[in-house]
């Protein structure tokens, strides 16, 4: 090998490891000399090791690095899911405003019929629901929420793995410990499942079962329409070398009819319209929405990983020199942005920054702050706004805000206060106007007792 950092998992080794991308290392900028060819193909081959050690043993161990400590295994990575999601899924189903409209769809789809919860639908997880929901009532729809966050963290862990970096534990406990990843864990959301669809249609896309990754990403979409700018992201920094666009597009190949076929039953019940994709508008002029855009992102964020994210900004933009070279890099980007975008645009629930989320917590992997002492700041900072909160401003009209008065409190954080929301609604049959999704939106906003009932 032309540079040890890129040297295959010993055969020995079936953590599915990858050594750490150094710095300057030669295969970390093929493409941009005249041994680009040779440090491609040793990154390839890196690449197919890591692959292969990963099916073998990925529940054994993440290795830190080529002489660093291990990592948490698979099973302790799902065992700290469990922990945190729990003792809260048992507590109704959730603050959701959505919630009653997606299980009176699931009553529909019981009788075999079919309308969209909210345009354009979530097939796939109305489905679940509607199959989960007689036999387990929240309980049963909670729990499936919790165990697709724990794939989504195993999966986070081993797509890190899958592009050679070290530390994939830790970057999944950072998507897990996010006050709105727990949220939609322990309560009847659909985002939960999309992503963790998605990260697993991105590992099997990766090691070139396009089949799979096919019928993933199609339940992805299915779970959340918007889940398309991750997969895009995903082929295009993939495809971005030619070696790999063969790969890109059969994938996309069996995915588009898959994808679309899921929502023929939406396109039937707007009398074979698009009626189904007229959603709420959320663009309220550029100062409103960016006004939205940014108070929800930093609600969601909380002061601690503002700063630790301010931090690693400059990693961040250095690790943009690898472009060319590092598909992780261009999808962990490419995805922020484009997420952040559609957020942009949509300013509405806290949950819909889950790909945003997911996407930073990989750039920060893909950058040189990927190292344990950085990523274990990132996972405490990221958690901490779960538990304790600081809300800067207050809307003066909730949810047709055109302003915001300066009116700085300590509150309990997203986490708990949903806790305390669920504890007081969780025996009230959930609907838009129950006053739950108003509860939860206490950090963000503080008391709203008398709010109007919320469209976004």
């Amino acid at each position: 090998m032309g540079s040890p950092t890129h040297a295959p998992a010993p055969a020995g080794d079936a953590s599915g490891a990858a050594p750490e991308d150094a710095p300057g290392d030669p295969a970390a900028d093929a493409g941009d000399g005249p041994d680009a060819g040779v440090a491609a193909a040793e990154v390839a081959t890196a690449e197919a090791a890591t692959d292969e050690a990963a099916d073998r043993g990925g529940d054994r161990g993440d290795r830190g690095s080529a002489t660093g400590p291990a990592g948490l295994s698979d099973r302790v990575l799902l065992a700290v899911t469990a922990a945190v999601t729990l003792p809260v899924l048992w507590m109704g189903y959730g603050t959701d405003l959505d919630i009653g409209d997606v299980r009176a769809v699931g009553e529909l789809i019981r009788a075999g019929d079919y309308r969209p919860s909210r345009n354009p639908g979530v097939p796939v997880f109305e489905t679940i629901v509607a199959l989960l929901d007689p036999v387990g009532g929240h309980i049963a729809i909670n729990l499936a929420a919790a165990v697709a966050a724990g794939a989504t963290v195993v999966g986070v862990a081993r797509l890190v793995r899958a592009w050679g970096r070290p530390n994939g534990d830790l970057v999944g406990l950072a998507f897990l410990a996010s006050p709105i990843t727990l949220i939609a864990a322990t309560s009847t959301t659909d985002f939960i499942f999309a992503v963790a669809f998605f990260v697993w249609g991105a590992l099997a896309h990766l090691r070139d079962r396009s089949l799979a990754a096919s019928v993933l990403f199609a339940l992805a979409v299915g779970s959340r329409s918007s889940t398309l700018i991750l997969i895009g992201a995903l082929l295009v920094a993939d495809g971005w070398e030619a070696a790999r666009r063969r790969r890109c597009l059969r994938t996309a190949a069996v995915l588009v009819p898959l994808g679309v076929a899921l929502y023929v039953p939406a396109w039937l019940a707007f009398d074979r319209t698009f009626g189904f994709l007229e959603t709420e508008k959320g663009w309220r002029g550029l100062a409103n929405n960016l006004g939205r855009f940014t108070y929800k992102n930093y609600a969601v964020a909380g002061v601690a990983l503002v700063v630790v994210a301010a931090l690693a900004t400059p990693a961040l933009v250095r690790a943009l020199r690898r472009w060319g070279s590092d598909p992780m890099v261009r999808f962990a980007a490419l995805a922020f942005v484009a997420t952040e975008a559609l957020f942009l645009q949509l300013p509405w629930k806290p949950a819909h920054l889950l790909p945003s989320l997911l996407a930073l917590v990989l750039w920060v992997a893909a950058s040189d702050r990927n190292r344990r002492p950085f990523l274990a700041l990132l996972v405490g900072a990221i958690a901490l706004n779960g538990l304790v909160a600081f809300r800067p401003l207050a809307p003066d009209d909730p949810d047709a805000s055109t302003s915001a008065r300066f009116e700085p409190a300590l509150t309990p954080g997203l986490v708990v206060n949903d806790i305390d929301c669920r504890a007081d609604f969780m025996h009230e049959d959930p609907h838009i106007g129950s006053g739950s999704w108003e509860c939860a939106l206490k950090p963000m906003r503080g008391s709203s007792a008398d709010d109007p009932t919320p469209v976004g």
